[in-house]
């Protein structure tokens, strides 16, 4: 090769060089990350505009910064699409969802769990009964926020009949509302940890059980308990609870049967079939019981899964709960997690969470310090942000590498988020839940918070399982981080 085309080449590589994106540095990062916690907060408290905004300006944020960096718009877009890649999966999952509950609820399978969950409010385990139907009624529709405005708030209504101090009927609702929303399959939540872990959602789910199920056997004792030390009204007025149930009995044709779509999928899921084809089944048993014990016709179903139920039951409440539902309903949040995995994909390519995690390895010397800073960055950042989606999606990212330098499956870092996001999104006084909460009950999450038992129980146990190795189970992984081998549930145990 002659001199002048070894002096081109010489020039090609310098422009490359001189074209190289500047690395972000620890000071830059928490700069920005300031910037993005205030665009967070200053749209939901004074814009009060939904989430999704605020993700979309942190997003542009992120993207005209990169570029100051030297980032190509064009590569940084690459890592976009890399990370949407990865939420596909939970994307038509959520499109099920909608599907799923509102053929549902035509089906009257929704309107009977509940009704058999208020059958068994009395005074003395008021509290029990609360957390654990709260729980299921939102274990089946998905949705946190819908059972505190709905159920929630007629429970309220109930306690204070009761006599019973409504700071612990505000912990008992909660504990059960985000208990059962971080359990349900028809749930944002679990659906956006897994996904933004790469995870399945039933491997999620067994994960959690050691954590969240031992937290809310201790939660359900301890409302147990709690419920016959206080003295309550003999006389208490239970006229709610009697129009509650009259009104869905009114409009509905109950029967056993009714909870054959739900049995259906669970135990198919239990046995390991996949579950988008399972829940594309679950919907057709419960259009095909719509039309045979509620009259629906096929038309009308058509319209109703894609649209969401319409209630016409004349009680606000049992209305209010059961509008909801089909495909459409969804929209909103499949915006939002565009907006977040966007958001997400462009703050990993500029290299904020690299700078973070950088630092932060400084302090985590061991598994358990990581499975409890993975914990407390994710309470923070819902905190900071306001979002539990923010939060799900950022720290999932942040921490994927760590893991598995650690050797630890990345179930557990799946888990620990949706330990350390799910609740507080309830507890976070500017946070959507909370915000619910006090509009519902009228009661401050301050007030309540101590009364979150299925909270504290969760966290206790993830902690404990982090410092003890019980339940974390372990992976070998290759210099490139890719999976070569992993521990069983029953070694980890």
């Amino acid at each position: 090769m002659d001199r002048k085309g070894v002096s081109t080449m010489l020039n090609d590589k310098n422009i490359q060089k001189a074209k190289a994106p500047r690395k972000v540095n620890f000071t830059e990062a928490m700069i920005l990350l300031l910037v993005i916690v205030s665009v967070m907060i200053w749209t939901a408290l004074i814009a009060k505009a939904p989430t999704a905004m605020g993700v979309l300006y942190c997003a542009i944020i992120c993207a005209v910064y990169g570029m100051i960096l030297g980032n190509r718009w064009d590569d940084m877009f690459v890592n976009v699409l890399d990370v949407v890649k990865t939420a596909m999966p939970a994307l038509y999952f959520l499109m099920l969802v909608g599907f799923v509950s509102a053929a549902w609820i035509a089906s009257g399978t929704i309107p009977y769990m509940i009704y058999l969950g208020l059958k068994i409010i009395h005074p003395s385990i008021f509290l029990f009964a609360t957390f654990l139907m709260t729980a299921i009624a939102s274990l089946v529709t998905g949705s946190s926020w819908a059972i505190v405005t709905s159920i929630g708030l007629a429970l309220g209504g109930i306690a204070t009949g009761l006599g019973i101090p409504l700071p612990m009927a505000a912990g008992a609702i909660v504990s059960g509302c985000f208990l059962g929303d971080k359990w349900s399959p028809l749930s944002d939540t679990p659906n956006l940890s897994a996904a933004s872990t790469g995870q399945n959602i039933i491997k999620l789910f067994k994960s959690m059980i050691p954590t969240s199920g031992y937290g809310a056997i201790l939660a359900a004792v301890a409302f147990l308990v709690m419920g016959f030390m206080l003295p309550v009204s003999v006389n208490a007025d239970t006229s709610l609870v009697n129009q509650l149930t009259g009104g869905l009995a009114a409009n509905f044709n109950f029967n056993l049967l009714l909870l054959l779509p739900v049995v259906f999928v669970f135990v198919m899921a239990a046995l390991k079939f996949s579950i988008l084809p399972v829940l594309s089944m679950g919907v057709g048993i419960g259009m095909l019981e719509a039309m045979i014990f509620q009259g629906k016709t096929f038309k009308a179903l058509t319209g109703i899964v894609w649209s969401g139920y319409v209630s016409k039951t004349d009680i606000k409440v049992i209305d209010s709960l059961l509008s909801r539902g089909g495909a459409m309903s969804i929209a909103g949040l499949v915006m939002l997690l565009f907006a977040a995995f966007t958001f997400a994909g462009l703050i990993e390519k500029i290299g904020v969470l690299d700078a973070i995690m950088e630092q932060l390895l400084k302090v985590i010397k061991s598994r358990s310090s990581l499975i409890v800073c993975t914990l407390a960055t994710s309470i923070a950042t819902v905190f900071l942000s306001s979002s539990v989606y923010v939060s799900i999606i950022l720290n999932g990212r942040m921490y994927d590498k760590a893991y598995r330098k650690m050797d630890l499956d990345i179930i557990n870092l799946s888990r620990t988020i949706t330990e350390g996001s799910a609740y507080f999104g309830g507890m976070c006084p500017w946070s959507g839940g909370a915000l619910l909460v006090i509009s519902s009950l009228g009661v401050a999450p301050w007030v309540y918070l101590p009364y979150v038992f299925g909270c504290w129980g969760a966290i206790f146990f993830t902690v404990l399982w982090a410092y003890t190795g019980k339940f974390m189970p372990g992976a070998e992984y290759n210099e490139d981080g890719k999976l070569i081998s992993m521990e069983t549930e029953a070694q980890a145990a």
